[in-house]
């Protein structure tokens, strides 16, 4: 996603079932996916709508990565932050997918949790994010 583009939107899941598991972690990942554009690879240098992943994620899911040291705050149009993974953030991900980081998942929960996002599923809703301004 284009954080400058017009409008977009995705299907935002609910609560995590298990946010350290392999599905959580896949989830994660599909979030930034979507978030930096729907790119086939990640980069610490896309932006990513805070309240995109707020809504893809969760803002303790965000705020953790943040705390963590593994999402950093790029600047900020009008109302919303614009978050970048840092260099620890992207190792992390790439760990996961590869089995060894702290919490593994596969590249199969990934693609799923990203069509479902894009495309809807049962118990998502439905969620606009209007184009940024400033």
């Amino acid at each position: 996603m284009n954080p400058n583009a017009s409008s977009t939107a995705f299907y935002a899941p609910g609560a995590y079932d298990n946010p350290v598991g392999a599905s959580g972690r896949g989830r994660t990942i599909a979030a930034f996916h979507l978030a930096q554009g729907d790119v086939d690879a990640l980069s610490k240098t896309i932006e990513m709508r805070r309240d995109v992943l707020n809504k893809l994620m969760s803002p303790s899911a965000v705020g953790h990565w943040l705390t963590t040291d593994r999402l950093e705050i790029a600047r900020t149009v009008g109302k919303i932050q614009l978050l970048r993974l840092t260099s620890k953030g992207l190792i992390e991900c790439n760990n996961s997918l590869n089995g060894s980081g702290s919490i593994s998942t596969t590249l199969v929960l990934v693609s799923r949790w990203r069509t479902q996002m894009r495309n809807g599923y049962s118990g998502f809703t439905l969620v606009h994010f209007s184009a940024l301004s400033g």
